[in-house]
């Protein structure tokens, strides 16, 4: 009889530190980017573990209270659910001579048993593209699959890269050189400002959700979190900066994670020339993926269809929603109900379906929980 060992480990558990030296992982399973995102959306960093003598399986998330979920008399104080930090948070786990599958399944049937006793209604997991998700998690909770995300196989020749290129791409690349325009990395102290000020105007410019307009001192939390693992790519001619583009990486993987691009300058390519650089210059430090992410909330629109331009390779992105406690789960999205005057999303739409900000005129409940 395996007898498992399941905690709510707080950053500084030396149990996190050791999984991370153990299990393949990028920055997104840090301590202290979790600590980062738990700020930013009003949440306690930690990660949900569970181990036993043969394996053990580990994901950070930021746990909130659900105290404000409208409906719901009196206020569930001390009930709480669990959301996984922007970006690729993959669960993590080992497992030793034993079947993967029926090992995990265990492992979070024990675990699903242990949240409930800590108040935990649900769990909600951005997983990896790049990384395979045990068949255990469907059986346990519900795997959801979005569109697809685009990656670069640096293993391969500079023949091979570049015949992935979108052959409009090459001549906007050709013609950009003849411009004098360049890429280069600058540093992220110095270019923060104007970076966060080119990103903004970018997102007003594409009409980008609230939620997408990161305050400046988050992206100074993620300089300090990530330090040299952190760049910053310029593009532009005659000090002329055309675009400018965060990257992070970690484990392998370069991952790209904002830009933003002045359409004044006249060169409305200039991206594309930022993402040849890197990937010219993270094959050259020896990573093996530069990782360019999908569409808006993984749809297959104009950003996705711009990242498709760059290879062949492609991966769907999935969430793992996870309802831990049924009935305090069903209660919360009554509340939602009654408050909204309508039904509340089924398990593949937005989760936890109430967490859903209200229809307008309605109190609105805290968004922590769509797939983004």
């Amino acid at each position: 009889m395996r007898l498992f060992e399941c905690a709510i480990l707080r950053p500084e558990d030396p149990n996190w530190a050791a999984m991370l030296a153990r299990c393949p992982h990028e920055f997104y399973h840090w301590p202290a980017y979790v600590r980062l995102e738990a700020d930013r959306m009003g949440g306690e960093a930690a990660s949900l573990w569970v181990s036993a003598a043969d394996g053990a399986w580990l994901l950070p998330v930021v746990v909130r209270t659900v105290a404000n979920v409208p409906g719901v008399q009196p206020p569930a104080t001390y009930w709480r659910d669990a959301v996984t930090p922007y970006g690729y948070p993959h669960p993590l786990y080992w497992v030793e001579d034993a079947d993967e599958e029926s090992y995990l399944d265990s492992a979070l049937a024990a675990l699903r048993i242990f949240l409930r006793s800590q108040g935990f209604v649900a769990v909600f997991a951005r997983c990896s593209p790049l990384r395979h998700l045990s068949a255990a998690h469907a059986k346990q909770g519900h795997v959801v699959a979005h569109g697809p995300c685009y990656w670069v196989d640096l293993s391969q020749d500079a023949d091979e890269l570049n015949a992935q290129l979108r052959g409009r791409y090459r001549s906007y690349l050709r013609a950009l050189e003849r411009s004098g325009v360049e890429a280069r990395w600058v540093s992220v102290a110095a270019n923060l400002s104007q970076y966060v000020e080119l990103y903004y105007r970018t997102m007003d410019r594409v009409g980008a959700a609230s939620w997408y307009y990161f305050p400046r001192d988050y992206f100074e939390g993620l300089a300090r979190v990530l330090g040299e693992n952190l760049h910053l790519c310029s593009v532009g001619v005659d000090n002329r900066t055309s675009a400018l583009g965060l990257f992070a990486d970690s484990g392998g993987v370069m991952q790209y994670l904002f830009s933003g691009v002045d359409e004044s300058t006249g060169q409305p390519h200039a991206t594309k020339l930022m993402m040849v650089f890197v990937r010219d210059w993270a094959k050259a430090a020896g990573l093996q993926v530069l990782h360019l992410g999908g569409g808006i909330g993984a749809a297959d629109d104009a950003l996705s269809q711009f990242k498709r331009g760059f290879t062949r390779h492609s991966s769907i992105f999935h969430t793992w929603r996870w309802v831990v406690d049924e009935d305090r789960y069903a209660t919360l999205v009554a509340g939602w109900e009654r408050a909204a005057g309508m039904g509340a999303d089924p398990i593949d739409g937005y989760f936890p379906a109430y967490r859903k900000a209200l229809p307008s005129g309605c109190h609105r409940a805290d968004d922590v929980g769509q797939a983004r």
